[in-house]
């Protein structure tokens, strides 16, 4: 069963060739333009949470290499707790 979410209108602008390629797509594989878009954003969100935390990673790898103590639990990655 497939749960449905809530949605909302977005209205956007985009260039000429952008539209024809969008409407070209949306041809090609039987999606509408707005199903191709909703994917592609939600890519680009994900992508963009990654980035950060990966930004936010490097940021903190040194106080890791200085500090020990913050490795403290590292032995207890991936183990399961209730």
């Amino acid at each position: 069963m497939e749960v449905k979410r809530r949605t909302r209108r977005l209205n956007i602008v985009v260039s000429e060739p952008l539209h024809e390629e969008l409407t070209e797509m949306a041809e090609k594989y039987d999606e509408s333009k707005s199903d191709i878009v909703r994917v592609a954003v939600e890519k680009e969100i994900e992508w963009r949470k990654q980035q950060s935390l990966e930004e936010a990673a490097e940021l903190l790898a040194p106080l890791y290499e200085e500090n020990e103590e913050l490795l403290v639990f590292t032995s207890l990655d991936g183990e399961e707790f209730l």
